[in-house]
């Protein structure tokens, strides 16, 4: 029976997940132009990291403002593995998330001990960490950057064209997003909603505070390197400005804009971001005031964010539907 359970509630959002797949992998055949496919691959390499973040914030209640150090985990040690290793792509991706796990279980162990403004605090100086010994000069390039990395190759194939590069970007949220979905409606899913709702009745009910939370943050970061690895060859040279705290504050951004929780929110989220940042005319300056102002406005008209907006039509077709033919003229005649 918990089988079957686990099945029809995973069943349920195989739904959207299709949906998504299909609009994600159809995108790159409606012949769309090479920058276009770029910003794609950037709004895609953000929905993985934002899906990752939403798994903490939203899924366990966890406030982590690191994200963007996990991100350049992924990326600085997939490019380390290719050009100086001479690694393969793929097995030099599958290292670089392992590391990030590695780093994210002992960051689960810091949450242990913290709760709300001082766990983001502590998140927030393990990003500004990593960022800082990035900055160093070393082997790693420093400020200048690291470069040139190698277009990623799979299976011989190496990923040269635009849309290539997107596919592969647009294949790997996919996958992110099905696993996902999958650990939400498993029991741990379920545990982490408990932790988020009140960690004392969680543990009193039996939950394993120690155990979970340790797990959501390894996974979290593992979705973050995924992302950073996966985009640091296909743009052939990272510096440390890319994993800034601005961009862990960005993704941050995009969870509460896609709503807490909500992990193809998060994906719209992204989206929004990413084609504001890159489409508002101007320095990035402007584009971060613009981004500022629509936070405020969706804060104040949709406070469950882009998923509020699917909750409010639900709930209106339910009040349509309630008022059967004659209602109105009930409704007045009871007002008399």
């Amino acid at each position: 029976m918990p089988d079957k359970a686990f099945a029809l509630r995973a069943g349920r959002h195989l739904g959207p997940t299709a949906v998504a797949a299909v609009i994600l992998l159809g995108y790159a055949f409606t012949n769309p132009g090479a920058t276009d496919l770029a910003l794609g691959v950037n709004i895609g390499v953000a929905a993985i990291a934002a899906v990752g973040l939403t798994l903490t914030i939203g899924g366990a209640g966890q406030l982590a403002l690191g994200q963007a150090g996990f991100m350049a985990i992924g990326a600085y040690g997939t490019s380390y593995l290719m050009l100086d290793r001479e690694m393969a792509f793929l097995p030099a991706l599958v290292l670089g998330v392992v590391l990030a796990l590695v780093i994210g279980v002992l960051v689960g162990y810091i949450a242990l001990r913290l709760h709300g403004h001082y766990l983001a605090m502590a998140t927030l100086a393990v990003g500004t960490g990593i960022h800082a010994f990035l900055m160093l000069p070393g082997p790693l390039g420093g400020a200048n950057g690291y470069a040139p990395i190698p277009f990623p190759e799979i299976f011989g194939y190496k990923l040269l064209d635009p849309r290539d590069q997107y596919l592969l970007v647009a294949v790997t949220l996919i996958l992110v997003l099905l696993g996902s979905r999958w650990l939400l409606a498993a029991r741990m899913g379920r545990e982490l909603a408990a932790l988020r709702d009140d960690e004392v009745a969680a543990r009193a009910v039996g939950v394993n505070i120690t155990a979970r939370k340790v797990q959501i943050f390894a996974i979290s970061a593992a979705i973050g390197a995924l992302a950073g690895g996966v985009n640091a060859p296909l743009q052939t040279a990272i510096d440390p400005s890319l994993f800034s705290t601005a961009i862990s504050i960005q993704l941050f951004v995009m969870v509460i804009l896609g709503g807490l929780g909500n992990i193809y929110g998060a994906v719209f989220g992204a989206a929004l971001v990413t084609w504001l940042i890159a489409e508002v005319p101007g320095s990035g300056s402007w584009a971060l005031t613009v981004l500022g102002v629509v936070v405020v406005v969706f804060m104040a008209v949709l406070p469950d964010g882009l998923s509020g907006v699917a909750r409010i039509g639900r709930a209106l077709l339910a009040r349509v539907a309630r008022r059967g033919p004659g209602s109105g003229a009930a409704i007045t005649e009871v007002s008399k």
